[in-house]
C-alpha cells in the first residue's frame, strides 16, 4: 500500500517530529510512504519579490495525480499557512476522490483524530493508522516505539556529509562517461538510496497556469542501499511510474528541481533523521539542481553546436553567406529562423487579442537526412520545396511560416476562430497522406504538432513554441514506438 504525506517544509520541528513518527508506524504496517514537501499555498499575503517562484515548489504534488496512492495525509495548516479556507479547499479537492485525511481541521474535510497537546510524532503514527483502516476498513495498530534525540554528533555528521556533496557537485559535470564517478562519490558521501530523474526538457510552470508534467523522465542517477544500480540511461520511463519503479523501500521523501520558471526534473531519497538539521533537504535541492542544469546546458550546447555545422554546410552548399545573415531562406523563399522571429513578435504584438486565438505549429521533415543520404541533396532540396508550398496551401497567407532549421517549418497564426488548430490538423493530415503517395522513389514524411492557445495578457511566443515543441517531441516517440 502507498500512502502519500502532504507537508509544507522540514524546517518545522513538529513537521519533522509528524514525519519522523508516520515513518516508525508506516514501516512497522508495511506501508510505502512517500513525503511531499510542498512548502505553502502562495497568496497575496506571503508573495515576495524578492522570492517570485516560491509558487513552484508545490509543483511537487502534482506527481501524485497519475501514481498509484492509496492515500493521502495532508498538513493543510501549514500548507495553507496564509491562504482563506476557498484556496485550502480547492488545494484538496484537486486531488479528487482519493482517500485523504487532514491533520487539522477543515469544514467539509476528513481529519485524523487525536486528542489536544497530543505530541506530534504521535500524530505521524495516528495519521499513518487511520488512512491505513480508511482505505482497507479494518482498523490496525502500529507498534509504538519512541524517537531517539537528535545529538550534536548527529548534526555535525549531517553537515559532512552535505558537505561533501557539495565537493561532488562543483567537480563533476554529469557528463555520460562521470556517471560511475558520480554514484562512486554519493554513495562515499553516505547517501544509502538516491535517485535523481529528469524531464523531457525543461518545463515552463507559471503561477497563473501551472504545468502539465511530461509523459517521460529518464533516471540518470540511482544509488540503492550504499550502491549504484546498473540501468539503461537512455531509456525513457513514464513519469506515472516513478514510484513503481523506484529502487529505494520504505518511507522516502520526493523533491522536485527547478530554477526560475522552469521545472527541471526531481530526486527521490530514503527518509532518515538528517530531516532534523532543517536546512538538509533545501541544501540538497540546491546540490542536485546544480548537476541536473549543467546536464541540460551541455545538452544545448551540443544542439547548437549540431545546428551551426548544419547551418555551415548549407552555406558552403549553396556559396551566399547573405542568404543566411538576413531574414530569408534561399531555398523555399520563406523566412528563414531569424526572419520568422521577427514576424512572429510582430503578428503578435499587432493581432493577438482579448478574444483572438494563436495557433502555433512545428513540422519536421522526418525522411530528409534519408533522401539526402541516398538520393543526393538536390533531390532534399526538392522535397524541401515540396513541403513549403505545402505548408502555404495549408495554413494560407495570413499566417507566418518559416523554414527554422534544414528538416524543421515553423507556423504561427491569429484567429478569430475558436478549434481552429483541428481543422488545420485534419488537412495537414489529408496533404502528408498525399505527399507520401506522390513520389515513388522516396518516402517524403511529415511529423507535425499544431497547438491552439486561447489570449492571455502574460503568455509569450516563447511559451507556446515550447509547449508545441514539447509535443512534436511527444509524436517523434510515439513514431518510434510504433
Amino acid at each position: 500500500m502507498r500512502v502519500g504525506l502532504l507537508i509544507s517544509e522540514f524546517k518545522d520541528k513538529n513537521v519533522c517530529d509528524m514525519c519522523l513518527g508516520a515513518d516508525i508506524a508506516a514501516r512497522d504496517l508495511g506501508v510505502e510512504l512517500v513525503i511531499f514537501p510542498g512548502k505553502y499555498i502562495i497568496t497575496d499575503k506571503n508573495f515576495s519579490d524578492d522570492n517570485p517562484y516560491e509558487y513552484q515548489y508545490q509543483a511537487v504534488f502534482d506527481y501524485i495525480y497519475e501514481a498509484g496512492f492509496d492515500g493521502l495525509i495532508v498538513d493543510i495548516e501549514r500548507i495553507g499557512n496564509s491562504a482563506p479556507i476557498l484556496k485550502k479547499e480547492g488545494f484538496l479537492k484537486q486531488f479528487g476522490k482519493k482517500p485523504l485525511l487532514t491533520v487539522t481541521e477543515l469544514e467539509g474535510f476528513e481529519k485524523v483524530e487525536y486528542k489536544k497537546d497530543t505530541p506530534y510524532f504521535e500524530i505521524g503514527f495516528l495519521a499513518i493508522e487511520q488512512i491505513l483502516s480508511k482505505v482497507s476498513d479494518n482498523k490496525v495498530k502500529a507498534k509504538r516505539k519512541s524517537i531517539k534525540e537528535f545529538t550534536a554528533e548527529d548534526v555535525i555528521s549531517v553537515n559532512s556529509r552535505t558537505s561533501a556533496l557539495a565537493k561532488l557537485s562543483s567537480q563533476c559535470n554529469y557528463e555520460e562517461d562521470n556517471y560511475d564517478l558520480i554514484f562512486k562519490k554519493i554513495a562515499q558521501a553516505g547517501f544509502k538510496n538516491f535517485e535523481v530523474f529528469l524531464l523531457e526538457s525543461p518545463q515552463i510552470c507559471s503561477m497563473k497556469k501551472g504545468w502539465k508534467v511530461p509523459k517521460y523522465s529518464k533516471r540518470i542517477i540511482t544509488i540503492h542501499d550504499g550502491k549504484a544500480d546498473k540501468f539503461d540511461k537512455k531509456t525513457d520511463m513514464e513519469t506515472s511510474d516513478i514510484f513503481d519503479l523506484s529502487k529505494i523501500k520504505g518511507t522516502k521523501i520526493i523533491r522536485n528541481v527547478f530554477r526560475g520558471e522552469e521545472q527541471y526534473g526531481l530526486f527521490i531519497i530514503g527518509f532518515e533523521d538528517s530531516v532534523r538539521t532543517g536546512t538538509f533537504d533545501d541544501l540538497i535541492t540546491s546540490i542536485v539542481l546544480s548537476g541536473i542544469r549543467m546536464n541540460f546546458l551541455r545538452k544545448r550546447l551540443i544542439d547548437a553546436e549540431e545546428e551551426l555545422t548544419q547551418c555551415q554546410e548549407e552555406i558552403a552548399r549553396d556559396g551566399s553567406v547573405l542568404d543566411h545573415i538576413g531574414d530569408k531562406d534561399y531555398l523555399t523563399n520563406l523566412p528563414n529562423r531569424r526572419g520568422f522571429f521577427t514576424k512572429a513578435y510582430d503578428l503578435l504584438k499587432k493581432d493577438f487579442k482579448e478574444g483572438k486565438y494563436a495557433v502555433v505549429a512545428y513540422i519536421d521533415m522526418d525522411s530528409l537526412k534519408n533522401i539526402n543520404a541516398i538520393h543526393g541533396h538536390d533531390e532534399g532540396d526538392h522535397a524541401v520545396k515540396r513541403v513549403a508550398d505545402i505548408l502555404e496551401e495549408v495554413f494560407g497567407k495570413k499566417s507566418v511560416c518559416g523554414r527554422i532549421r534544414g528538416d524543421e517549418f515553423a507556423v504561427i497564426e491569429v484567429t478569430d476562430e475558436e478549434d481552429k488548430a483541428e481543422e488545420l490538423r485534419i488537412e495537414m493530415a489529408r496533404q502528408n497522406n498525399k505527399l507520401l503517395m506522390e513520389n515513388t522513389k522516396y518516402l517524403n514524411h511529415l511529423i507535425y504538432s499544431i497547438c491552439e492557445f486561447d489570449y492571455e495578457e502574460s503568455l509569450s511566443l516563447r511559451e507556446m513554441l515550447k509547449e508545441t515543441d514539447d509535443n512534436l517531441k511527444n509524436m517523434r516517440r510515439m513514431e518510434t514506438l510504433g
